[in-house]
């Protein structure tokens, strides 16, 4: 098979994977791959329809094999560059694992890697891709947040264990339980129990305490974890935007180039026929 073939034949299954009705039918495959999870978790079902889940089971490994080698396909002779991207990794793994030798024979093995199938619908949502990328941005500069939060907790919860401890050993015991305490104060859910606790031993410095450790700890802290999703978030739909605005320019740069390209050659014809008239 030459190249001009090859190429012609990876290009019709490129066609078939990238349009819509074809994804569009994958993700009802995968939709209905979740719903039957969902039954066989009903004793009753699988007693009674056991033999049919099963053959609707293979049917869908059956549509994702069918999928993959589509999309595979589509690469023509370099099929190694569908490795490339992290999610079509990950969907050649869990399909791929299915054929394994003893994987069928594992029941709970073989449940996670369906439930897993279902894990494909993120790829198939562009917000979600997106919403995905920003929270692995967001990771590095929310470690040093993190690990001012943790300082700010430990220095917290040495005040609070030195204040509180006699009035309520519970929660102020000792440093595990002052951090423990703290960490859910950051959520806000329960801190007023905690406070009127020690108030009414310590007014002053209960109203001191909580007070700055809410302000500090859950509305600049927090805040602060906001502002970095966000902002890595915006980055990546910036980086969306310029990919896409990019292959835009692209293809319009060649055009413009074969224009120039006509119209050099136009030119150079009409300068020809000149000099031979002349």
């Amino acid at each position: 098979m030459d190249g001009t073939s090859t190429g012609a034949f990876s290009a019709r299954f490129q066609r078939i994977a990238d349009s819509e009705r074809f994804q569009n039918a994958i993700v009802a495959v995968i939709l209905l791959n979740a719903v039957v999870l969902a039954v066989e978790t009903f004793g009753g079902a699988m007693d009674r329809y056991a033999d049919p889940l099963q053959a609707v089971n293979y049917a869908f490994t059956a549509v994702f094999v069918v999928e993959l080698a589509i999309r595979i396909l589509a690469y023509g002779s370099r099929p190694q560059r569908f490795f490339r991207s992290g999610w079509n990794l990950f969907d050649f793994v869990i399909i791929a694992a299915l054929f394994v030798p003893g994987v069928r024979e594992n029941a709970a093995l073989l449940r996670i890697l369906r439930l897993l199938r279902v894990a494909r619908l993120l790829k198939s949502l562009p917000d979600v891709r997106v919403l995905l990328r920003g929270a692995a941005r967001a990771i590095r500069p929310a470690t040093g947040l993190g690990i001012i939060t943790v300082l700010l907790v430990f220095l917290y919860g040495m005040i609070g264990w030195t204040l509180f401890a006699d009035v309520d050993p519970a929660n102020w015991g000792n440093i595990g339980l002052a951090s423990l305490t703290l960490f859910s104060i950051l959520t806000l859910e329960g801190w007023n129990s905690l406070f009127a606790t020690v108030f009414e031993a310590r007014p002053f410095a209960a109203i001191l305490f909580f007070l700055s450790f809410i302000l500090v700890g859950t509305f600049v802290v927090l805040n602060l974890l906001l502002g970095i999703m966000i902002g890595s978030l915006e980055e990546v739909r910036e980086e969306e935007r310029i990919r896409a605005g990019g292959d835009t320019a692209d293809i319009e740069g060649r055009i413009r180039a074969l224009r120039e390209a006509l119209e050099a050659v136009e030119h150079s014809l009409r300068v020809d026929r000149e000099r031979r008239g002349s």
